[in-house]
């Protein structure tokens, strides 16, 4: 016979680990970009560093996009950020970092908007937040490179994501 108590009990059960939205929340995360987080932090700027290490196999575009934290992450809000700063570099390179300064600024409380609404998970948030603070420093060359390494470091993540995750 039908139990609908037993049925409510299990699917309550289920829901433990699921947050408010029914999403199931990330309870840790992943060292491997808690460590990459760290490097970009305790570097002086973004251009420091390397593109091979960016860029190699198992170097951190791949560690990070093949991350499980960033299985979930869906390819059209990545898309969406990543065309948006391709136009800020485009921009960039005609007319200087002052074309781009107040769009550059707007990227972290959009970012923060779509982790908030869980389209983007935390890690992937803090990853753009630490990148976008060691992009925001020096002249106005320095941050010119250090923008273009942004753009490389993403364009990355975009394509091993892509790999990993289709």
């Amino acid at each position: 016979m039908y139990d609908k108590g037993k049925k409510d009990r299990d699917y309550m059960e289920s829901r433990q680990d699921f947050g408010d939205r029914g999403k199931k929340k990330d309870k840790e995360t992943d060292s491997d970009i808690n460590e990459i987080i760290k490097k970009i932090e305790s570097s002086q700027s973004l251009k420091d560093l390397v593109v091979e290490e960016i860029a190699k196999e198992e170097g951190y575009a791949e560690r990070i996009a093949k991350s499980k934290s960033f299985k979930n992450l869906k390819t059209t809000q990545l898309r969406n950020l990543f065309d948006e700063i391709k136009e800020n570099e485009r921009r960039l390179n005609e007319k200087g970092w002052n074309a781009i300064e107040a769009d550059f600024y707007m990227l972290r409380p959009n970012l923060a908007y779509a982790k908030a609404r869980d389209l983007i998970p935390e890690d992937f948030f803090n990853l753009m937040n630490a990148c976008m603070k060691q992009v925001d420093k020096g002249n106005e060359n320095e941050k010119k490179e250090n923008y273009k390494r942004f753009v490389q470091f993403l364009e990355a993540i975009v394509a091993y994501h892509k790999y990993h995750w289709g």
